[in-house]
């Protein structure tokens, strides 16, 4: 069972009366703190949209607020409510009031009614009639049958529209069976071309190791892909075209004077290689071999002496001349 959390102490009796006329409370607690103003806190909620005067700022319509509810007068028998509530975006105070005469609520102070005007023909919502149209269907018959023939009159107009619609779904659905039967084709060759693409891609992805899900092939792809040039391809369609130019049997040379001075250097190299025999055979040349560059080594040469024995001394030969 739900708990109420009401406490009556040891000493109340119900000859005392009610337990919250005992304890000096009332039954509504902190919100009836000016009851005996008059006042007592409820929660409101805002009937249509507001601009605050204080912030000049927006509340939209629904926002509900903690408000001080208070009666400020009478129309006939029907009491005329005051509702004064704080803005949550500042310090200024609301206040609302009911006006019974046009079943309306009413901005007193500290904002403005944002005017929002509108054809209910527009939204295609059903029209209610007027108050002075109802009072005249009521009392004056003959003003009730015009409206009832205007009524009528509307009716056959929107006719065809209905009929149209009724008569395409009875077209469209006349068998039923049929048109299951072609949505149901339809479908598996959709999902036919739908495996195909996707094993393509299935295909595309384990060839490239992609991780990524690929969008299906469109045209801008395929035309974009078209216009785009690389470098390489107009290399080689270059190069091909210059051998295909090309003569046959080069034209050789002619030979120029250093051509000359590096054929007569090296014929130089060779002769001394083959006529000194203390030359360092060794030494590689090559066609771009200058004379500066050559440089012998010494050598060892035996020499004999008077008494006819032989002897070790170092020599060093600048020219291809042999020591006699």
């Amino acid at each position: 069972m739900q708990p109420f959390n009401k406490y009556y102490s040891p000493d109340w009796t119900p000859e005392k009366g009610s337990i919250n006329k005992f304890n000096g409370t009332h039954a509504y607690g902190a919100r009836a703190k000016k009851i005996d103003e008059g006042i007592l806190v409820v929660r409101f909620e805002l009937p249509y949209n507001i601009w605050c005067l204080g912030c000049n700022n927006h509340i939209g319509q629904g926002v509900r607020y903690n408000a001080e509810k208070k009666k400020v007068g009478n129309y006939y028998s029907t009491p005329i409510l005051q509702f004064r509530m704080k803005c949550h975006l500042c310090d200024n105070y609301i206040e609302i009031q009911t006006d019974p005469k046009n079943s309306a609520y009413v901005v007193v102070s500290g904002a403005r009614k944002k005017m929002e005007e509108w054809n209910p023909e527009d939204t295609e919502v059903i029209q209610l009639q007027p108050e002075d149209t109802k009072e005249k269907l009521e009392a004056d018959p003959m003003y009730r049958l015009e409206h009832n023939i205007n009524d009528k009159k509307i009716m056959e107009a929107s006719t065809p529209h209905i009929s149209q619609l009724q008569n395409l779904n009875d077209s469209q659905w006349s068998d039923p069976y049929a048109k299951s039967q072609l949505l149901r084709k339809q479908f598996r060759t959709v999902k036919k071309i739908d495996k195909i693409n996707h094993e393509a891609s299935e295909k595309v992805r384990d060839k490239h190791s992609l991780g990524i899900k690929l969008l299906p092939e469109a045209i801008s792809d395929t035309i974009g892909a078209k216009s785009v040039e690389y470098a390489t391809p107009h290399l080689l369609e270059k190069k091909r075209l210059a051998v295909a130019v090309k003569p046959l049997f080069d034209m050789k040379q002619p030979k120029t004077d250093q051509h000359l001075k590096n054929l007569s250097h090296v014929a130089k190299i060779h002769t001394r290689l083959k006529t000194d025999p203390f030359y360092n055979s060794n030494l590689k040349t090559q066609s771009t071999t200058k004379l500066k560059d050559i440089v012998v080594k010494p050598t060892t040469k035996k020499l004999r002496t008077e008494d006819g024995k032989s002897a070790n001394a170092l020599v060093s030969y600048t020219d291809s001349e042999s020591d006699e």
